[in-house]
């Protein structure tokens, strides 16, 4: 776990952080490495992260409310849009703004993101150049010399390995530099605002991410059908839901393989997180096109951007 820096602030200093940037830029990594613990699914695929998920740390001096977000990208559909709104929402009251970026991607920030970035007012930005133990001491961060990019638009730069939890230390205690004081928004021993619920069917889902390929892992949808504390183990149903019925098919695998594999992996993590034995039960559902579904969409809690 991350060494936690003392505040040398007059008095307990509290905020919230919203990290942004776009996918697969390590968001999730660095949420769960800034916490110390796994709080947000992760996957080398982008777009995993599509709910907004807040991860809590704390100490006699302070508390930081993290803030995880979809990767940005342009919308192209429906779903998509929920996404990008689900971003905007959490850049509203903010104290500092985490931008972060792929020490070795030079590709142009895309427009929504740069709008995003643009509209918001915190206290302070961070630019933070991630993934930097991927390159070697020659090398230059091409995310620097990106079309677009200007790191004098923000108050500090930060270089960074969420992966490998280097530089975490600088960048808490510049974090806390900038809170004013305030309240516990949070109990001093929670590290999330989600439930067991909820990250039991992320775990599920990002198992779906880490075993297929293609278009299944976006075309699905975990939802807790049952979540019992049973005497012995508790008793959990998930429904994953897909679009189409070639990949049910896909899902399930021959001779049920690839359900098994997922569920095998699935359980074990989600026993560590309750602490508690489970069972597990998974069931696959297509519910076609529900990317596309004005009411499926409703009724999966994507709510239509205003």
């Amino acid at each position: 776990m991350t060494d936690i820096p003392q505040a040398s602030a007059i008095g307990f200093v509290s905020g919230y952080v919203t990290i942004l940037g776009r996918p697969n830029a390590g968001k999730s990594t660095l949420l769960n490495a800034l916490v110390g613990g796994k709080i947000a699914i992760t996957s080398e695929r982008p777009q995993t992260t599509r709910d907004r998920v807040a991860g809590i740390l704390t100490t006699d001096h302070y508390q930081i409310v993290f803030l995880d977000t979809p990767g940005v990208i342009a919308p192209r559909d429906r779903f998509n849009e929920t996404l990008v709104a689900r971003v905007a929402e959490a850049l509203d009251s903010i104290d500092v703004l985490y931008h972060i970026v792929d020490a070795a991607n030079d590709e142009p920030q895309n427009e929504r993101l740069a709008k995003l970035l643009e509209h918001a007012r915190p206290r302070a930005k961070f630019l933070l150049v991630n993934k930097t133990d991927k390159l070697t001491k020659h090398d230059d961060p091409a995310a620097l010399s990106a079309p677009g990019m200007n790191p004098a638009r923000y108050d500090e730069v930060f270089f960074i390995s969420a992966l490998r939890r280097k530089g975490l230390n600088t960048l808490l205690e510049r974090t806390v530099a900038r809170l004013a004081p305030g309240p516990l928004f949070y109990d001093p021993e929670q590290i999330s605002d989600r439930d067991e619920r909820f990250m039991a069917a992320e775990i599920v889902r990002e198992k779906v991410f880490r075993h297929t390929g293609a278009e299944v892992p976006y075309a699905v949808f975990t939802e807790i059908e049952v979540f019992e504390e049973r005497p012995g183990r508790d008793f959990i149903s998930v429904v994953i839901y897909v679009e189409r019925d070639s990949q049910k098919g896909i899902l399930i695998g021959g001779g049920g393989r690839m359900m098994k594999t997922i569920g095998s992996q699935a359980r074990a993590e989600i026993e560590k997180l309750t602490g508690r034995p489970a069972f597990l039960q998974l069931h696959v559902k297509v519910r076609k096109n529900w990317r596309k579904n004005e009411h499926d969409l409703a009724s999966f809690g994507f709510k239509k951007p205003k």
